[in-house]
């Protein structure tokens, strides 16, 4: 009797320990794998730190792959990968310019969030995700130009308000350049962006000619509008800088690059994004307190534009598991933790209503400010499928004016005949 309740024991403890193994190699093949953007790192660590309450009531590991922070290279990489029907890769990230090129790829969030879950969004960022009736994308978090200067600096020179147009920019710049050099600090410059040929320097670009009444390098209709008046007149004001007020070292730039340049003090203006508002006032930054952001300035045919930015979340079509990352995405956009990497990070909430939350408000005064702007996009929803070699031909033609390369006036001629060959029959 004592020995057949052993071997039940035994069996029973056995079969249990089967069961536990069974569920151990479960655990290990339940796997989400994120493809970020072009996020800072510490964007990329916050959102490992909030998806981990996820993965344990799922069983499920999310890896969040490395990637370059470079749009442009990243796109390169996620075209590869997508050839290839890597099936590996479930969410991947989207810039807001990409959707004509990756609609293709991406499965059709509306069998995943219900119209209640949709309506949560910003309905013009729900609009420019949907393609043919189809849902390619969710927004991750959105992003608007932001002009920074030193509220310190402006003062000790005299100025009591920002500048509005770049010719205010220019005189602040050399005045306060000046100043700064003469009392001891060489290594100081007036104005700073990340001028690199990447995705990223496009909006400023677009920014720029845009503030000049310039339009962008092709309309909404498809014409090709590199080559005009105000265009030249922007970029001949704008590149002559370079050297001047603004070290050449910008051309190699990417946005974290001009963040941290500012960030060391050395700086009075710079261009970018509203994460960089939260680094520069964590504890250690050299110009914390120091600084405030403005609308981006304009020239004197134009008005201010903010360059539209913000990154986008969706899924792959070869994806084993769509319906899980639907799941992920859905918590990762929680309303939740969208405040919580905006009070952290001040990555903008695709939530509109958490524009107007208190804790927000009165971390970030400008929130207000900015939701007043005028936006400028590049010209990806006219150009389809042909925007990233729009968006190269123009970004290596304003390097060529930057480095001295070219005249502005001939590379912008020629810069218009290459959009024209990229046209061909039809974007």
């Amino acid at each position: 009797m004592k020995l057949s309740m052993f071997k039940r024991a035994a069996v029973g403890a056995a079969a249990a320990l089967v069961m536990s193994a069974s569920a151990g190699v479960a655990l290990t093949q339940q796997k989400i794998t994120i493809m970020p953007g072009a996020w800072s790192g510490a964007t990329i660590e916050f959102l490992r730190q909030q998806i981990k309450p996820w993965e344990e009531k799922n069983n499920t590991k999310v890896e969040i792959l490395n990637v370059p922070n470079n749009g442009t290279e990243i796109l390169a990489i996620m075209q590869q990968n997508l050839a290839a029907e890597n099936a590996d890769i479930d969410i991947n990230a989207m810039d807001v310019v990409w959707q004509g090129m990756l609609a293709r790829y991406a499965v059709d969030m509306k069998q995943f969030f219900t119209p209640e879950e949709i309506a949560k969004y910003t309905p013009t960022t729900i609009a420019l995700n949907t393609i043919n009736d189809r849902l390619i994308a969710v927004p991750f978090y959105g992003d608007l130009g932001l002009f920074y200067y030193r509220a310190d600096l402006l003062k000790k020179y005299g100025y009591s308000e920002p500048p509005k147009t770049w010719a205010e920019v220019k005189e602040m710049a050399e005045k306060v350049q000046a100043g700064e050099r003469a009392a001891g600090n060489e290594n100081f410059w007036g104005f700073v962006y990340p001028a690199s040929v990447y995705e990223g320097f496009a909006t400023d670009i677009v920014e720029w000619i845009s503030s000049y009444g310039g339009g962008t390098w092709v309309d909404r209709d498809g014409n090709v509008t590199a080559n005009n008046p105000n265009a030249r007149a922007a970029l001949e004001e704008l590149t002559s800088w370079v050297g001047k007020i603004v070290p050449p070292g910008v051309t190699s730039y990417i946005v974290d690059d001009a963040r941290g340049a500012f960030q060391s003090g050395n700086y009075l203006f710079m261009r970018n994004w509203p994460y960089a508002y939260a680094s520069m006032q964590a504890d250690g930054s050299a110009v914390k307190g120091k600084f405030a952001v403005a609308a981006i300035p304009h020239g004197p045919n134009g008005k201010s534009a903010s360059g539209l930015g913000g990154w986008q979340l969706w899924i792959s079509k070869f994806s084993k598991n769509p319906e899980q990352a639907a799941d992920l995405i859905k918590f990762i956009n929680s309303p939740e933790n969208q405040k919580e990497r905006m009070l952290k990070l001040a990555r903008l909430p695709s939530d509109p209503e958490l524009l107007k939350d208190a804790d927000i408000l009165k971390t970030y005064p400008w929130v207000e400010m900015v939701q007043k702007f005028d936006l400028v996009a590049r010209p990806s929803g006219s150009t389809g499928t042909k925007y990233s070699q729009v968006s190269n031909a123009a970004l290596k033609a304003v390097n060529d004016m930057m480095t001295g390369r070219a005249k502005v006036a001939e590379r912008l001629e020629q810069l218009d005949k290459e959009l024209n060959r990229i046209k061909g029959r039809g974007w």
